[in-house]
C-alpha cells in the first residue's frame, strides 16, 4: 500500500513534470503563422494608383492539361488607362513551373500590353492555383496587378518514375554497367522515351574495344515506348580499360553528356590496360 501511494502521489507527478519539461522546447520550435498572414501573402494589397492597369481578365482557367503535354502558354492583356506611362519591372509567381514574359518597354496612356505565362506540367500532376504578380514603378514592395492560372494537369501515363537518369529525353534505368572482366557477358539497360517526339538511337561501333558489342533495340523509339541497350563483353577478344563510355547517338546531347559507363572489374583485382 505505501508502494502503491509513493508510486501515485510521487513518481506519476514528477513524470509528468519531466514530460512537460522535454516538450517546452519542442513547442518553441514551431512558429504559428495566422489566417490574416497567409491571406496577406496571398491576397497583398495592390499598389496606389494600380487601378489604372486594367485586365481584360484576372484568372484563366487552362482546363486539362496532360502531364506529357509538354509546356503551355497563356496570355493576359491589360490596357494602361492613366495619365503616365507603365514600365512593368518585375513578375512573380507562386511556382517556378508558370514561367513569365512580358513587354518591358514602357506602356504609354491608353497603349495596350500582354504577359504571357508558360506552364510546365511535368512533375506537378493535379489540380492547381498558381497566383502571378506584376510590379511597376509605382510600388517595388506592392503588385500593381494579381492574377490566377488555374486548371489540372492529368498525370503521366507513362511510369517515369522508374527510369531515374535522362540522356535529354531518353530515360533509363540505370546509367552504369558492371562487368567481371573475366568471363563472357551480357547486360542491358531499359530504356523509355519520355518526350513528345520519336528517337532513333544509334551507336557507333568504332567508338568501343573490340571486346564489347553493344546495340539499341528499337532503331525507332517512340514516345512513351521502351528500348533496350544491350552490352555484351568478350574478354578473349583483347585487354580493355576498366571503364568505357558508350555515346548514346539521337539524343541531342554532345558526346560527354549523352554516355552511359560500362565499368569492367580486372580478374584478380588486377588493373586493365587499354588496348584497343
Amino acid at each position: 500500500m505505501l508502494f502503491e501511494a509513493f508510486i501515485r502521489n510521487v513518481l506519476i507527478p514528477i513524470g509528468a513534470a519531466a514530460a512537460l519539461l522535454a516538450a517546452a522546447p519542442a513547442r518553441g520550435q514551431f512558429h504559428v503563422v495566422s489566417r490574416e498572414r497567409l491571406d496577406s501573402l496571398a491576397h497583398p494589397a495592390l499598389a496606389k494608383g494600380a487601378q489604372v492597369m486594367r485586365f481584360e481578365r484576372t484568372r484563366i482557367e487552362t482546363g486539362s492539361i496532360g502531364e506529357d503535354d509538354g509546356p503551355k502558354s497563356y496570355t493576359f492583356e491589360w490596357r494602361n488607362t492613366g495619365d503616365k506611362p507603365l514600365v512593368v519591372t518585375r513578375v512573380t509567381t507562386t511556382c517556378g513551373c508558370a514561367a513569365p514574359s512580358w513587354d518591358r518597354q514602357p506602356i504609354k496612356p491608353g497603349e495596350k500590353a500582354r504577359l504571357t505565362v508558360t506552364y510546365h506540367p511535368k512533375g506537378h500532376p493535379g489540380s492547381f492555383v498558381r497566383k502571378i504578380f506584376l510590379f511597376t514603378q509605382l510600388d517595388d514592395n506592392a503588385p500593381s496587378a494579381t492574377l490566377e492560372l488555374a486548371g489540372e494537369v492529368i498525370p503521366s501515363a507513362r511510369p517515369t518514375y522508374a527510369y531515374p537518369h535522362a540522356r535529354g529525353n531518353l530515360l533509363l534505368k540505370q546509367e552504369e554497367i558492371r562487368l567481371d572482366g573475366s568471363r563472357r557477358q551480357t547486360e542491358s539497360i531499359e530504356c523509355l522515351n519520355g518526350g513528345n517526339d520519336t528517337l532513333r538511337i544509334r551507336i557507333d561501333a568504332r567508338l568501343l574495344p573490340p571486346c564489347v558489342q553493344a546495340e539499341f533495340r528499337p532503331e525507332v523509339l517512340r514516345p512513351g515506348a521502351i528500348g533496350e541497350l544491350t552490352v555484351r563483353f568478350d574478354p578473349s577478344a583483347g585487354r580493355v580499360p576498366n571503364r568505357i563510355p558508350i555515346p548514346l547517338l539521337g539524343v541531342g546531347l554532345p558526346p560527354l553528356q549523352s554516355s552511359v559507363t560500362i565499368r569492367i572489374a580486372a580478374p584478380n583485382n588486377d588493373s586493365i590496360n587499354c588496348e584497343q
